[in-house]
């Protein structure tokens, strides 16, 4: 069919330029990052410790800081816990003092301190964070939806239409709730700058640096999302023609 294989390829082909794009900012903010996390910061205290020092300063005293050990941070590292009011420090970030690792630390200080104000949908990073994967889910439901079809041999295509639905729906949950977690996490993000901003401890180059920095991370949030929208979209249609191919068999 031309107009299956035309549509598909446009989407490919914007799925292709947005990868490009994903890609560019990724090296761009490792770039910066890696610039970063060389430079060793003079401020005589561990991460670690200086994040326990910028919860009080923003009046946050029942958050408590905890330094994960090697294959926690794989998991939970460098997040905040809504429920327990906890930020997790991976060992990388707790036992080094630079640029870099500041700035992850005052973004989860911003993430608390606007816990403590009462913001809205916080809970969506902690969600998003731990269902993030259930748009794989998606061909493995349309591949047992084929299998029960094939063995059901009566009306082939309708569970193959009915998995897939499931699927879909899976997918189009984890893409709005990665909107709305997008739209949190920058936020945390522009606490997290005027933090490290505010401390003056970094000179007007080393400022012009986390800017970028922070901008790049921005940046990665949005693409990823636009992303992952065009990634999400293409699965849609292929599992619609193939289901209308199905149905159309008896």
């Amino acid at each position: 069919n031309i107009m299956e294989l035309t549509i598909i390829l446009v989407v490919l082909g914007l799925i292709f330029i947005v990868a490009c794009v994903v890609g560019f900012i990724r090296w761009n903010a490792r770039r910066i990052t890696f610039w970063f996390s060389v430079k060793k910061l003079e401020i005589n205290k561990s991460i670690e410790e200086y994040t326990e020092l910028l919860l009080e300063e923003n009046g946050l005293f029942d958050v408590k800081v905890k330094k994960c050990g090697f294959f926690s941070s794989l998991f939970v590292g460098n997040t905040y816990s809504l429920r327990k009011k906890t930020i997790r420090l991976s060992w990388f970030v707790a036992r080094r003092s630079s640029p870099t690792t500041l700035a992850t630390a005052c973004q989860l200080v911003g993430l608390a301190k606007l816990h403590a104000e009462g913001v809205k949908g916080l809970k969506s990073i902690e969600l998003f964070r731990w269902l993030s994967w259930l748009p794989v889910l998606l061909v493995p439901l349309a591949v047992i939806g084929l299998v029960v079809d094939f063995i059901a041999f009566e009306k082939v295509g309708m569970y193959t239409l009915i998995f897939s639905a499931i699927g879909l729906v899976l997918t189009l949950f984890t893409f709005i709730l990665a909107c709305v977690a997008s739209r949190k996490t920058i936020k945390s993000y522009n606490e997290g700058e005027k933090i490290i901003l505010g401390l003056g401890i970094l000179n007007q180059e080393e400022e012009n640096k986390i800017k970028k920095l922070y901008s790049a991370w921005k940046k990665l949030v949005i693409i990823n999302v636009i992303y992952n929208s065009f990634a999400t979209i293409f699965f849609i249609l292929r599992v619609l023609f193939s289901s209308l191919k199905l149905f159309g068999r008896k």
